[in-house]
């Protein structure tokens, strides 16, 4: 279902309260990372949170593209095709360019 504004506050909890389960194991991962490191890096935890965010954001204005998002990518990752042009079919229209 897409909404037209999916508000999600810019702050650690609205954000991992707003991540599908698919991404919360990266979420918490990511973050261990950051937090467990012998100095805390502000700038490194600020961009966490607003990857995060973004992430949490674009999630919610459509999670059915979410969903889908996520099934093609595991697609991929298991060695299927998802359904779409082949790649070496788009970089022939562009003449080999990127």
């Amino acid at each position: 279902m897409r909404t037209d504004q999916a508000a999600v506050e810019r702050t650690f909890t609205a954000v991992r309260a707003a991540l599908p389960a698919v991404n919360s194991a990266a979420f918490y991962a990511e973050l261990a990372r950051i937090t467990h490191a012998p100095v805390l890096d502000p700038a490194a935890l600020d961009d966490f949170l607003t990857g995060w965010w973004r992430i949490a954001t674009r999630a919610a204005q459509d999670s059915e593209d979410w969903q889908r998002m996520h099934a093609e990518a595991e697609q991929i990752r298991s060695g299927q095709c998802p359904p779409g042009t082949p790649p070496a079919e788009i970089l022939a229209r562009r003449g080999g360019r990127m």
